[in-house]
């Protein structure tokens, strides 16, 4: 057995749509925006994969760090902690853009947040693309989650026989 990732059609459709949908060098704000929403859908469509009624969950309106957690639940506590955290920090960041209009202290978050997420790029990318880089790596460390076989999850459904 080999630690190779393999990726499903769904991963590259879902990394395509993040690509084309993310302003490349474009206005940090906005790319803070759109990364947010695009790892967001993954988030909601991950959570959406493991219950059992996920029309219940859109009437609930959870916020994006409601999600989250509730995401992070369906694993094992020790489950890529630096994967959790970064997504609460880029929701933070995220929350920051929305509503200030010029928030104090952006670019030490987004430095924060890039070191939050280890993905190994070269030391020589820096500014913008490293942190746009980040962006791409924790989308599809998010992406890579959804679709996976939920078996597991459903042993921990209390009352629930196989």
């Amino acid at each position: 057995m080999t630690d190779d990732v393999v990726a499903t059609d769904r991963d590259v459709e879902a990394f395509t749509r993040f690509l084309k949908r993310l302003p490349h060098g474009g206005d940090v704000d906005l790319v803070i925006l759109k990364a947010h929403l695009l790892i967001e859908e993954q988030i909601r469509q991950l959570v959406a994969e493991h219950v059992r009624n996920p029309e219940a969950l859109r009437v609930a309106d959870l916020n994006t760090g409601q999600a989250i957690s509730l995401a992070q639940s369906f694993f094992p506590p020790d489950h890529d902690p630096p994967l959790w955290a970064s997504l609460r920090k880029l929701n933070k960041l995220r929350n920051e853009i929305a509503h200030n209009i010029e928030p104090k202290g952006l670019q030490d978050r987004i430095a924060d947040f890039i070191g939050s997420f280890p993905c190994g790029w070269p030391h020589e990318v820096q500014g913008q693309d490293l942190f746009e880089l980040t962006l791409w790596s924790l989308f599809a460390s998010v992406a890579g989650l959804v679709e996976k076989p939920s078996a597991a999850v459903l042993e921990f459904i209390p009352g629930r026989s196989r």
